[in-house]
């Protein structure tokens, strides 16, 4: 969901408002205001405030909310802990 929602504004190519979604370090370390996500606490987290679209300031992704699906299986992620695999941060490819 992440990779195919958020990664396009949010990723290794572009991190708007200073924010990546495409790894727990930079998830957890936020963006301009603060972290993503606070894992075992949805209720406390911006990433699910944004996708729930319940702030008009703050709405994510901006073209269009996510089916109601979508955004249960990420509340039910960072409720269980926002579980990630070990693996490094994504770094940008050099074009060849």
């Amino acid at each position: 969901l992440l990779a195919t929602h958020c990664a396009p504004c949010h990723g290794v190519e572009q991190q708007k408002s200073g924010l990546r979604l495409d790894h727990i370090s930079s998830i957890l370390a936020g963006g301009e205001t603060g972290p993503a996500l606070v894992p075992g606490d949805p209720g406390n987290s911006r990433l699910i405030e944004a996708i729930r679209y319940e702030n008009v300031d703050l709405q994510m992704p901006p073209r269009g909310k996510l089916p109601d699906e979508a955004i249960a299986t990420l509340e039910q992620w960072v409720a269980d802990g926002a579980p990630w695999p070990d693996e490094p941060v994504p770094s940008a490819v050099a074009p060849a």
